[in-house]
């Protein structure tokens, strides 16, 4: 199995030994606004990202350096190209991005407050990185809309200065990946991708799923991967119970795989107040 999407790696630890909420029979109460830019931003990211890498394994895309990277670049600047309007980012799905960015912060922050050892061995880059790399891009793309954004993120000047560049190169390398890779004019569709959701285990994967499946955010995205690629087998996109907090590909099983562990954990950290 390809090594899983952490969301809070050097808070994985910890949070396991956290009591899950408590499974509820009762009818699940909508999300409020914040949560569920919070939640769905960043389960829309980690979806993203894992679909670049089942596109990256399926059609054998080559990758200059690590695959997390690039799945990080492609997903972030995705979500960007699909956002961008007239005269900049549509501000209400950015803040989905932004989410997904802050994930990462909190999740840095938390670790260090904890003493959590610091993951230097893992293939993703460190959360905190991540953080700045999505801000980054999200600057480059739209730096009028989003001029405040490096003092907000505490980003120096001079990584700020070259965010216009990097956004341009990752726009490129998506360009080139789907003129080369991309389903062409004309050409019939490739192998379904489907979505399923399993039984939630608790109330608040209850509401996580209500609120996913109301705004088709799953389905809008398997959709679209299905209108530019035409990938050679069929897979499933799957909400279940896992044990651990993660999202991941499993080529083995056809599957990309994503946790309600993850939902309720998204969940916890959402910012209050």
């Amino acid at each position: 199995m390809r090594h899983p999407t952490l969301l809070c790696g050097v808070l994985l630890g910890l949070l396991l030994a956290e009591s899950p909420p408590a499974r509820s029979q009762a009818a699940p109460a909508a999300l409020d606004e914040r949560t569920a830019v919070f939640v769905l931003g960043n389960l829309q990211f980690l979806l993203v990202h894992e679909l670049a890498h089942l596109v990256i394994g399926e059609l054998e895309v080559p990758v200059l350096g690590p695959e997390e990277n690039a799945a990080d670049h492609l997903a972030a600047g995705a979500l960007i190209r699909t956002q961008r309007r007239e005269g900049g980012i549509d501000t209400r799905r950015g803040a989905y991005l932004l989410a997904a960015a802050d994930a990462q912060r909190l999740s840095w922050e938390r670790g260090s407050e904890r003493g959590a050892p610091v993951p230097y061995w893992d293939s993703h880059a460190l959360t905190i990185q991540r953080f700045f790399q999505i801000a980054c891009l999200l600057y480059g793309a739209d730096p009028v809309t989003y001029a405040d954004l490096p003092a907000r993120s505490g980003m120096p000047a001079a990584r700020a200065a070259g965010c216009a560049a990097e956004f341009a190169r990752a726009d490129r390398a998506i360009s080139w990946l789907l003129g080369t890779y991309g389903r062409k004019p004309g050409e019939p569709p490739g192998a379904t991708l489907e979505v399923r959701y399993e039984a939630p285990p608790t109330l608040t994967a209850q509401r996580v799923v209500a609120e996913m499946r109301r705004v088709g955010l799953a389905e809008a995205v398997v959709a679209r991967i299905g209108e530019l690629f035409r990938l050679p087998r069929p897979a499933t996109v799957v909400m279940r119970r896992c044990g651990r907090p993660e999202a991941a590909w499993q080529p083995e099983q056809r599957e990309i795989v994503i946790c309600y562990e993850l939902a309720d954990l998204l969940y916890r950290m959402t910012p209050r107040g």
